[in-house]
């Protein structure tokens, strides 16, 4: 295990790498890390180790403080040595690490839910208890452009609507999760530690044709390449549109709906005629779908939105929709009117 070369020893051009990473965090991110505490998840694959050099070089430098997480699935006879992989990599180079071990197939029986998405929520589960128990600020992850463009597939696949379909953030706010690799290509990550030597381990379940991201991965992602060589740009290209659409709607929803009268206590809402006649498309069926949520549990979808729209275009006064979590809508002259609706009242 090679040790932690300075940022100042590497190859100006790498060195130059490592210092786009930390601006596209600051810059595009508006997320600087270098200065910060943070979790590192690291599994030991290519990608997670070279976000551990990265923010360790960067942090060194700039202040910053990294601990590492590490969660084995036991899922896989050789998933111990990935955890003695991170650990000796996390001794070599005087780094913390909180490392677990769970059965994520008993977690997935008795959440009644996928191995995948079992595997999923214990990560989170451990990267958020690290963050808390360490004082941490931030908890850095490692999807990279390739993970990117799956994602953008998966999306595709499932039905997303725009702008959904330009993949996962680079920033949640509300989780504290940093991708600073997001649009960086894997085969950069892994040229960039073979140029000081550091190995990685490889995790062969990856290869495996049995999730939907895996032939994603292996199937479709390189007939898209073999087509269009420059597909990952794209999809980059496609991930910067989608954040500048979100922002703006995100702003003009918040503008509408802080002009909307608070409703009283215990009462539903009312989306008025006339911010609803001021509204393009675009932001009514927003406005219906925040509304809609802010009323508790239940995810309009999408179907019944576009219906909701042309009812109220049609001016259907009377006319009522239902949605998930007992909500309705009703169209009036005033507007359309939304609100939980009591199920025991309703039968009597």
């Amino acid at each position: 295990m090679p040790p932690l070369p300075k940022l100042q020893d590497l190859p100006p051009k790498w060195a130059r790498f490592c210092l786009g990473i930390g601006s596209f965090a600051a810059k595009e991110l508006a997320r600087p890390f270098s200065a910060s505490a943070c979790v590192v998840a690291c599994s030991g694959g290519a990608d997670s180790t070279a976000l551990l050099s990265l923010c360790a070089l960067l942090c060194k430098r700039d202040g910053g403080r990294v601990v590492v997480a590490h969660l084995d699935h036991a899922l896989r006879e050789d998933s111990r040595a990935d955890a003695d992989f991170v650990a000796a990599l996390c001794e070599k180079w005087h780094i913390v690490l909180h490392s677990e071990r769970q059965d994520i197939a008993a977690l997935a029986l008795a959440r009644g839910i996928g191995l995948e998405e079992a595997g999923r929520l214990a990560r989170y589960e451990l990267l958020e208890r690290v963050r808390q128990d360490t004082g941490s600020e931030l908890i850095l992850l490692g999807h990279q452009l390739n993970d990117l463009a799956e994602d953008q597939l998966l999306r595709l696949t499932r039905g997303a609507g725009w702008p959904a379909q330009g993949g996962m953030a680079g920033y949640d706010a509300s989780r504290r999760l940093l991708r600073p690799l997001l649009l960086t290509p894997r085969t950069r990550l892994e040229d960039f530690l073979k140029s000081f030597g550091q190995p990685w381990r490889v995790d062969q379940s990856n290869a495996e044709p049995t999730t939907t991201r895996n032939r994603m991965r292996h199937q479709l992602l390189p007939l898209l390449l073999q087509e269009n060589p420059a597909y990952l740009d794209a999809a980059a290209r496609l991930w910067r549109q989608a954040r500048m659409d979100e922002a703006h709607w995100d702003a003009q929803l918040a503008a509408t709906l802080a002009s909307l009268p608070s409703p009283a206590k215990g009462e539903g809402l009312l989306l008025p005629a006339e911010a609803l006649s001021l509204a393009p498309a675009a932001l009514r069926l927003r406005l219906y779908k925040a509304a809609l949520e802010s009323l508790g549990p239940g995810q309009p979808l999408s179907d019944a939105l576009f219906r909701l729209d042309e009812l109220w275009l049609a001016r259907c006064g009377g006319k009522a929709l239902r949605f998930p979590g007992d909500k309705e809508a009703r169209i009036s002259k005033a507007g359309i009117a939304l609100e939980v609706i009591d199920r025991k009242k309703e039968c009597g």
